[in-house]
C-alpha cells in the first residue's frame, strides 16, 4: 500500500522486490498546495507503474479525506447501498479482486472505475470522483452514464 507524498514513490521500493505483487497506488499527485498534477495526460498511477516494472498496480483509497476514511466505513446506518464507496482502477482483474475485497474489509463499497489509464485519471486530484463522498448506489449511477 503506497500511503506517502507521490514525490516520495520513485524509487521508494527496490523494483524486482515487488514484481508480481499486488501495489494499492493512494497516493496523489500535487504540484503544490491543494494543485493538482498534470503528468503529461497520464494517470499518477500509470507512472507508478512506469517505476515498478511487473508490479500489479491498483489506484484505491485515495479519493476519501483521511479522517473520513478513518471512521466512514464503520459508521453506524452505513450498510448495503448506503456504504461509501472506494474506487478501483487497474489493468489486472485479480489484482483488482484483491484490492475490492480489502475496501470492503473496510467497510466501504468498492466500485471499479475501469483500467489504470481511464479509471486512475477519474480518481487523481482534479479527475471527477476526488475528493467526492459518493455511496455506492450514487457511484454506481455516475459510473454507468
Amino acid at each position: 500500500m503506497l500511503m506517502v507524498p507521490f514525490d516520495g514513490v520513485r524509487g521508494l521500493l527496490p523494483p524486482g522486490a515487488v514484481r508480481d505483487s499486488v501495489i494499492v497506488d493512494a497516493t496523489n499527485a500535487f504540484s503544490g498546495p491543494g494543485a493538482p498534477r498534470e503528468p503529461d495526460g497520464r494517470g499518477s498511477s500509470e507512472l507508478v507503474a512506469e517505476w515498478y516494472p511487473g508490479a500489479r498496480i491498483v489506484k484505491s483509497l485515495n479519493t476519501m479525506h483521511f479522517e473520513t476514511l478513518a471512521v466512514a466505513g464503520t459508521e453506524p446506518g452505513r450498510e448495503g447501498s448506503q456504504r461509501l464507496a472506494h474506487f478501483v482502477a487497474g489493468d489486472d482483474g485479480k489484482a483488482k479482486e484483491i484490492v475490492a475485497g480489502v475496501v470492503t474489509d473496510l467497510g466501504f463499497a468498492p466500485v471499479d472505475t475501469g483500467p489504470l489509464h481511464s479509471g486512475g485519471i477519474l480518481q487523481q486530484p482534479g479527475g471527477p470522483l476526488f475528493n467526492r463522498s459518493l455511496t455506492e448506489a450514487q457511484a454506481l449511477a455516475w459510473i454507468s452514464h
